[in-house]
């Protein structure tokens, strides 16, 4: 079985069966008092504190509705691993050197950290159940199996009313796995992330990267930004990012039709990677209108057919796009604070008017870059959604996940030309290891204190980050 033998297969599925009955008998019998018993001692012991955490600030009886909720997710978390060990041993077996010499027990060790990671990622996604964001995702998803209007409309917004749905008409289609049960996609998004780090550093990196880099970037992989994301918050940014990177990847390998697929489902799933086509359409210096046409065309079908099922409401979260405040992260939320240097009584439009214009004119500047510099279409991408995100007036740390990944993958496949490693690598960690602090701040308490001012290291950051791609992607004299 898969190059490791029936015998050792089955050992490893009775392993694994073996942790869930484990876990059916503890959920039961042992865990709901386990969890009642450290509500009610609340802040007064550790356990307590854990519990109160894990309760987010639910009552006692939601709170064991919650614990009953994620028990068989848990049960899905650990047959998901089981699968990403069988597909790793596929793909890593006779591949690393003997653990004998440095380079192979680092090898070694990186496999063994993405697996761990990933085993500890999954189960706190289930465990964690649906809070925040994934509590209105649910909201969506059960209006949509139920035929009704998935961009309906709840108080709030800059018109009074704003749809809670934000997204594209792909987004629907995550109501599938809910079907199953309530955390089927958030489980989902885990998997994939697993999924792609995995073959991103032990089948690519394996020939890309010296051994002790992919061990460095395992742990960097299962850094507190990824997992408040997916384990806490349950985003789906994730696999708008996977979309995008394997429209990129296919650009890279010049399929072109590929690409503009990859690219439309992911303009339908979230917006914004439509940023990327006029990037993705550079080819040696030159711009291929029939790419952009493709990636347009198949959006705008996408679009229309969405529109012939659920009518004009498709468009909503096209104009919440355009009203929508700026916040969090943003440097225009600093702006528009109360430590703005810009007087707000000397401009004629509101420092968020500014945003979308701003942003527009910096990527026509990076487009012309990359287009005179010949620049790869993975660098091209990263600096196309760095320069997006440092400029878009909408701060959540979720968005960010796209850059994340697709400067990691550039990072990864193309190591061994990028002549300014150290510090593109900088700007990078320093970039994310910021959004990763906000992010936590975020899930442990109100921010609002920072939101006047946390867009000034963001935006410094971005720049920094944005410089070391110009200077990295540089045409050599």
């Amino acid at each position: 079985m898969i190059g490791i033998g029936w015998r050792r297969a089955g050992l490893i599925v009775a392993c694994y069966g073996a942790a869930a009955f484990a876990w059916f008998l503890f959920s039961t019998r042992l865990g709901p008092s386990l969890v009642a018993s450290g509500y009610d001692a609340a802040e007064a012991t550790a356990w307590g504190r854990l519990v109160t955490f894990y309760a987010s600030g639910l009552a006692r009886d939601a709170t064991l509705a919650k614990w009953e909720m994620v028990r068989p997710a848990v049960v899905a978390a650990l047959a998901i691993h089981a699968l990403l060990l069988f597909t790793v041993i596929q793909w890593t077996r006779n591949a690393e050197p003997s653990t004998t010499s440095p380079e192979g027990w680092c090898g070694r060790a990186a496999t063994i950290a993405v697996l761990l990671a990933s085993f500890v990622l999954l189960v706190l996604t289930a465990l964690f159940g649906s809070i925040q964001d994934y509590t209105l995702f649910r909201d969506i998803w059960r209006e949509v199996l139920r035929g009704h209007d998935p961009w309906f409309m709840v108080p709030g917004g800059p018109r009074d009313v704003y749809p809670l749905n934000a997204y594209g008409p792909f987004f629907n289609v995550l109501a599938v796995p809910t079907i199953w049960h309530p955390l089927g996609p958030k489980l989902l998004f885990a998997a994939a992330y697993c999924f792609f780090v995995a073959h991103l550093l032990l089948v690519v990196g394996r020939r890309t990267l010296p051994s002790w880099v992919r061990l460095a970037a395992a742990l960097w992989f299962f850094s507190p930004y990824p997992v408040v994301e997916l384990a806490l918050m349950g985003h789906f940014d994730v696999l708008v990012a996977l979309l995008a990177i394997a429209a990129i990847e296919a650009r890279a390998r010049d399929r072109w039709r590929a690409s503009a697929g990859w690219l439309a489902s992911a303009v339908l799933l979230k917006y914004y990677p439509g940023v990327l086509a006029p990037f993705l359409a550079l080819d040696r210096g030159r711009v291929r209108w029939r790419y952009l046409a493709a990636s347009g065309g198949l959006s705008l079908a996408g679009l229309g057919i969405a529109w012939l099922i659920w009518g004009n409401s498709v468009g909503r979260p096209l104009w919440l796009a355009v009203e929508r405040q700026s916040m969090f992260l943003s440097i225009f939320r600093f702006l528009r604070g109360p430590y703005s240097p810009v007087g707000h009584e000397t401009l004629v439009f509101t420092t968020d008017e500014y945003a979308t214009p701003l942003m527009l004119f910096a990527l026509y500047q990076a487009w012309q870059w990359s287009r005179r510099n010949e620049v790869s279409p993975r660098a091209a991408c990263t600096l196309a959604a760095a320069t997006t995100l440092a400029l878009y007036k909408v701060g959540f740390p979720q968005y960010y996940m796209l850059l994340f990944l697709a400067a990691a993958d550039w990072f990864v496949r193309e190591y061994a030309t990028i002549r300014r490693r150290l510090p593109l690598a900088a700007a990078y960690l320093g970039l994310f290891s910021w959004i990763g602090w906000f992010d936590q701040l975020i899930v442990r308490r109100d921010p609002a204190p920072l939101d006047d001012w946390v867009g000034v290291p963001t935006f410094i950051l971005m720049v920094s980050l944005i410089a070391a791609t110009i200077v990295e992607t540089r045409k050599a004299d």
